[in-house]
């Protein structure tokens, strides 16, 4: 049954449950892209709410369509074999993934999708002997690691460049100071950036499992789960904002590098096709920013951080243990 989703007259029980897990997924992950993508243009005022989540919602479509292909393939074909992921196993894994990702927003947590989608559907492999661990293990693995270590060391040389204000780096402030309008443009084109890197990779995680069934194609996929990222973004306000917010405030120029940054990091994970979590990458960039203004590790807010690490862990271990007892109770 691909192509378009299957017309009202046709859809069973299964396709309700998957059409309504899918897009309850969606606003989930919805809940934590906005605020990194635009919080420092909200806090600055350059736009209003309505305007950020029109702007999100276009741009994160536009970065499904372009280059979330790539990643799709990876979630739908190769962490298992493609025809082990049918209808019945899908919606274990949407619904495990899903549940997770809801707790960690009711906690106010950004959460990974990329991890507890993954580890959902490396337990369908494990469940049916079938998972290509080469694909974690050499292509999943190195990137979670690299990526957020880039990030971090990145943003730490781009920061420590124009902070602390010293005579080396006068000209530099009295440049942006002079030039504010022009900054306030580049801050907000580097949020519909990130909302862009956004939709490159994280519609997938939906996309990838739910195209495998040949139940829906991958643009039509995207067609239908990217639009929910805005309305996500609507629901669950406060997520992202944990990181954003209490590890270190943003202003309008290190968000800008914080969101260069990421984006670019997240792009590049995406054409190679690697489900890449962005609250990750965002946070070491974020924390990279706290280190320069704040001078010492000693100064982090560690309470926070603890939190946001252990639920990390917690989270993809909740979607695997779901995803295991859903697969026991359908066979």
């Amino acid at each position: 049954m691909n192509g378009s989703f299957p017309s009202p007259a046709a859809m069973t029980a299964i396709h309700v449950l998957l059409l309504a897990t899918s897009l309850f997924f969606a606003l989930n992950m919805g809940g934590s892209g906005l605020a990194p993508a635009f919080a420092s243009t909200l806090g600055a005022r350059l736009v209003s709410r309505r305007i950020a989540v029109c702007l999100f919602s276009v741009f994160v479509l536009i970065g499904a369509l372009g280059f979330g292909g790539f990643v799709a393939k990876t979630l739908g074909k190769d962490l298992v074999t493609e025809q082990t992921l049918n209808e019945n196993v899908v919606l274990c894994v949407l619904l495990s993934a899903s549940g997770a990702l809801f707790l960690a927003n009711l906690l106010k947590i950004p959460q990974s999708t990329s991890w507890v989608t993954v580890f959902a559907i490396a337990t369908v492999g494990l469940h049916f002997a079938n998972l290509n661990a080469d694909t974690i293990l050499y292509r999943l693995l190195p990137a979670w690691v690299g990526l957020p270590l880039t990030s971090f060391l990145l943003t730490l040389a781009v920061t420590r460049f124009f902070y602390p204000l010293r005579p080396a780096n006068m000209r530099s402030h009295e440049r942006i100071a002079k030039h504010g309008r022009a900054m306030n443009a580049l801050a907000l084109s580097t949020s519909c950036y990130v909302a862009f890197a956004i939709g490159s990779n994280n519609v997938a995680n939906v996309v990838g499992p739910l195209s495998a069934t040949g139940v829906i194609d991958v643009v039509d996929g995207f067609l239908l789960v990217a639009p929910l990222f805005g309305v996500g973004a609507i629901l669950f306000r406060a997520p992202a904002e944990t990181v954003g917010s209490a590890i270190a405030p943003l202003g309008l120029a290190t968000a800008t590098i914080v969101n260069l940054v990421t984006g670019s990091l997240l792009l590049f994970a995406s054409w190679l096709g690697i489900p890449q979590s962005l609250v990750q990458i965002n946070a070491a960039s974020i924390i990279a920013v706290s280190l320069v203004k704040e001078g010492s590790w000693f100064l982090m807010p560690v309470v926070v951080l603890r939190k946001i690490g252990l639920l990390w862990v917690a989270s993809p271990l909740i979607a695997a243990v779901l995803t295991a007892i859903f697969l026991r109770s359908v066979g």
